[in-house]
């Protein structure tokens, strides 16, 4: 097992895998290195990092022997060309993260134009289903079913992606078994519910009257959600439910963690839900 850190910023790049857990979470996972950064948006693409803050994790990445993993989220076609000129500007600096993607027009868009960087499957390509107010089925006695998910990654393998990515959903066969060509990669504690074009966030920076849920998708956006996560307290669930931005997301309970975990070569710890 190999642990990286999804970070908001550099502030927090010096701690451990241990310092990202509560003590409930990390007794359920074995030891193991540190190995790589993960930095950017999945969901939201007003979140796409400048030049200048990707190729700071990058640097700090290369500095101590990490991976810089670049999170992409969906795209129009302006986030697209929002993501070309961040690739020519790291490639132009000398960075090759390894990118995630969300959306197979990025993946086209990274497959024709940077065939030189190492390529992993998104978590928002695992289509399963998440409901917080469901509980998990025990387990078969053979164990989880590794078939889920067999022909996407069948697809993967067959298009040079290294790695399959998901978070601790309802069923923990999408990763896979041993062997199937990929690193399978599991994103802890936060999961994410729906996510959508339309910001909360956004909304309540705007003055009243502006018809942002109407208009909103063609309006500009100053990410007034960085960084910024907020709980979210509903009646039909007793699960930890949180919001970022346009996504909301909820805290796996541990024992939806620990068969995932049995499933997983990467751990990518999450300091908080961030879109």
């Amino acid at each position: 097992m190999e642990y990286a850190l999804r970070l908001n910023s550099l502030e927090n790049a010096s701690k451990g895998p241990r310092e990202f857990c509560d003590p409930t979470l990390w007794e359920l996972c074995p030891e193991g290195p540190l190995t790589a950064l993960y930095f950017g948006s999945e969901f939201c693409q007003e979140l796409i990092p400048c030049a200048d803050d990707a190729e700071a994790f990058c640097a700090h990445c290369a500095e101590h022997k990490l991976q810089a993993v670049l999170l992409t989220p969906l795209a129009t076609n302006r986030g697209l060309t929002g993501l070309t000129h961040l690739l020519d500007a790291l490639e132009q600096r000398g960075c090759s993260p390894a990118v995630v993607f969300n959306d197979w027009g990025v993946f086209d868009l990274l497959s024709k134009h940077y065939p030189a960087l190492s390529l992993r499957m998104g978590r928002l390509i695992n289509r399963g289903l998440r409901d917080p107010r469901l509980e998990m089925q025990t387990p078969v006695s053979a164990g989880e079913n590794t078939n889920r998910g067999k022909g996407i990654r069948k697809l993967a393998i067959s298009l040079g992606v290294t790695a399959v990515e998901s978070d601790a959903d309802l069923e923990p066969g999408y990763l896979g078994g041993y062997a199937n060509g990929l690193q399978r990669t599991l994103h802890i504690p936060f999961t994410f519910v729906a996510s959508g074009r339309n910001c909360l966030e956004k909304a309540a920076s705007k003055p009243a009257g502006q018809g942002v849920f109407t208009q909103g998708l063609r309006s500009g956006c100053n990410a007034p959600c960085r960084g910024v996560s907020r709980r979210e307290l509903r009646q039909d669930t007793q699960k930890e439910l949180w919001r970022a931005g346009n996504t909301v997301f909820f805290k796996a309970p541990p024992k939806w963690i620990a068969r995932h975990l049995e499933l997983a070569d990467r751990v990518v710890l999450h300091e908080r839900p961030a879109a």
